[in-house]
């Protein structure tokens, strides 16, 4: 085997552990817990939802309970991970046409950052590996005993698995055009008829479900309605993920080049396939693990075609040096796939994008409302049909205290009323939403939601006899019973209320510990400091939300939203004390030099001014913060107008 050969596998191996590395994170999704939920029951965890139950995933959702219950979250992960490796196992295999092991690399490497935000695991993994699967028979066999013998059966898992099952009989009909264009048929490779024909046979393969056609009708009112949307994090609110718009981009431009340097002809299959993951993942973060499958074939083909348009460029220039350029482009690889794979393995990584998952084997499980059994299972509780929940803790609750719930993360299911609904109720604004009995009596707020603090704040409100009691607070979640005779013993329980603030006290003791100890590898995001600094500060709590925040950013000094919140504490503080005005306004000015695209900062520093401006009496600094608040303003509504015409865009 010669060095250059034996160097390629090295690279394509180094790739593949990239992708492993990135598959091996905590679980953060909510949707894990709602998988888990209709696995154990198979039947509606929501009382809003009809008796019968159209689970595009109702496979997945049984094998998950089933790893659930002999390794738990680590089996879930590993597997999980495996699914990946193998689909780009087989993505690998696909491309060696189009290019080598160089070029392959290169496409690993890029879709590794393209799939890190929106990886989890769940059955989007396995749609991965589905869609592999189906690139990879029907670009490399041609014979109808391999193509019906394996794609049928495969087929038939994959529309029980995940909703994406109709791009099974899509991609062989895209087969089925390219045979038509070939001018020269292969002997013994199946014809346009026979692929034809197999499209017709795996669609008529996606009705062998438990719902027959109504899968096909759920699938398409996922689509046109996905609220609740989850997308990536649980912290995305308090975070400015870096946007995949560009890496994307980036990619389409790769490929633009390589259909300009490209001198084969160009599969038609693989390329409609990258054109549409193109356009699917610019409409949409979530579409990142769908666009790194359907573009990598072609990404490959697009290195190769750009690298060997560059090494005839550069070939003259090197003359007798030109077999350098092989080991040169491999050094440069391995420099990206080590600044690739340290933030990831040191944690930096998911710190930096706001992701709840951390490196390694388990489950956030502190994002969700645990530990509360002896609150929920007491008989004063409040029924199901009487309680509201949040998107995010649905299929906790369903899983973990087997009781029905209001709404939980899945598309398509619930009316824009409803989650209209949720938010007023919130708010004040409503005593009850569609699909409760009446009034709610019992609200179980996930404090990472962004319009929850306030809603807390609202409903608790600062007189002697509020609407509403706070029976439990851990700074993940709130518990809050209606203020009635019947909830009162329940709200009153010390213990219980002792017990969340116990390990909100724990989980800022350990990341401070954490902070002072050190080290390559950081701490993750801490979810309960997060939500526990919005709630104390929306409560007017200063003092305290100002350690949290203060915490926050001693950990992470980016946190735009954490330089705000300091700023907004300091300002509460000021009023109090009547100075401090000038620090107060220091930090919400970090918040804008650290978030320069943020309108929230620039609103903040705007307000911050202002009221410091309000207050000052040296009138050459009080025209200097009036100017500042008036060019911060601009600055929001400019930011506002772009963000408009972007939106309008898309």
């Amino acid at each position: 085997m010669s060095k250059k050969l034996s160097g390629s596998i090295i690279l394509i191996v180094l790739g593949l552990l990239f992708i492993a590395a990135i598959g091996m994170r905590t679980i953060s999704t909510p949707q894990i817990w709602t998988h888990l939920a209709l696995g154990k029951t198979g039947a509606p965890i929501a009382f809003t939802e009809a008796d019968q139950l159209v689970n595009p995933t109702w496979l997945y959702d049984k094998l998950a309970y089933v790893v659930w219950n002999v390794g738990q979250a680590p089996l879930l992960i590993l597997l999980n991970t495996l699914g990946l490796l193998g689909a780009f196992v087989l993505l690998l295999q696909t491309s060696k046409k189009w290019g080598g092991e160089l070029s392959q690399s290169f496409a690993l490497l890029v879709s590794g950052h393209l799939i890190f935000q929106m990886l989890d695991v769940g059955p989007e993994v396995p749609m991965m590996f589905f869609l592999a699967a189906f690139l990879y028979l029907l670009s490399t066999q041609s014979k109808p005993a391999i193509l019906f013998g394996v794609l049928i059966p495969l087929q038939l898992i994959w529309t029980n698995m995940h909703g994406s099952f109709l791009y099974g009989p899509l991609l062989a009909l895209l087969t089925a055009i390219e045979a038509a264009q070939r001018s020269k048929k292969k002997r013994n490779a199946a014809t346009p008829a026979t692929y034809g024909i197999l499209a017709g046979s795996l669609f008529v393969v996606t009705l062998l479900n438990p719902s027959l056609f109504k899968l096909h009708l759920q699938v398409v009112k996922e689509i046109s309605s996905p609220d609740p949307a989850y997308v990536s994090s649980l912290l995305s609110d308090f975070f400015q993920s870096p946007p995949l718009k560009p890496l994307i981009l980036f990619i389409v431009v790769l490929g633009a080049a390589g259909i300009l340097t490209q001198k084969k002809r160009l599969p038609i299959m693989l390329t409609t396939a990258a054109v549409f993951g193109a356009v699917m993942g610019l409409t949409s973060p979530k579409m990142a693990l769908l666009f790194a499958v359907l573009s990598f074939p072609f990404m490959v083909l697009s290195f190769t075609a750009v690298s060997e348009y560059i090494r005839g460029t550069l070939k003259q220039v090197m003359g007798k040096k030109e077999p350098l350029l092989w080991p040169i482009t491999g050094g440069l690889w391995v420099i990206l796939l080590i600044i690739s794979v340290m933030p990831i393995i040191t944690n930096h990584a998911y710190v930096k994008s706001g992701s709840a998952s951390n490196f390694g084997l388990g489950i956030e499980e502190q994002l969700y409302p645990a530990g509360l059994a002896e609150l929920i299972n007491d008989p004063a509780f409040p029924a199901a049909e009487k309680t509201l929940n949040l998107p995010a803790d649905g299929g906790y609750l369903a899983f973990n205290y087997g009781r029905k719930v209001l709404i939980d993360y899945r598309p398509g299911r619930y009316s824009h009323e409803l989650i209209d609904g949720i938010s007023e109720v919130i708010l004040g604004e409503e005593t009850t939403c569609e699909g409760l009995d009446g009034d709610a009596d019992a609200i179980i707020l996930n404090t990472l939601f962004s319009s929850s603090a306030a809603g807390i704040d609202l409903l608790l409100g600062k007189s002697v006899q509020p609407r509403w009691l706070l029976a439990y607070f851990d700074g993940t979640t709130a518990v809050l019973l209606r203020n009635e005779e019947k909830y009162r013993a329940l709200a009153d329980n010390a213990a219980l209320k002792k017990a969340g603030l116990d390990k909100l006290d724990k989980a800022y003791a350990e990341y401070a510990q954490a902070i002072e100890k050190g080290g390559l590898a950081v701490p993750g995001n801490p979810a309960e400091l997060i939500g526990g600094a919005k709630v104390f500060l929306a409560r007017g709590q200063a003092e305290t939300a100002k350690s949290f925040f203060a915490l926050l950013l001693k950990g992470n000094d980016d946190l735009s939203a954490a330089w705000i919140g300091l700023g907004q504490s300091q300002l509460l503080l000021a009023g109090i004390e009547g100075k401090g005005f000038d620090l107060a306004v220091d930090y919400l000015r970090s918040a804008t030099e650290t978030a320069p695209r943020s309108a929230q900062a620039w609103s903040a520093y705007a307000n911050g001014c202002a009221i410091s401006a309000a207050v000052e009496t040296d009138a050459v600094a009080k025209t200097e913060l009036e100017d500042e608040a008036k060019r911060a303003t601009e600055k929001v509504e400019s930011l506002s107008r772009k963000k408009d015409s972007s939106d309008k865009v898309e």
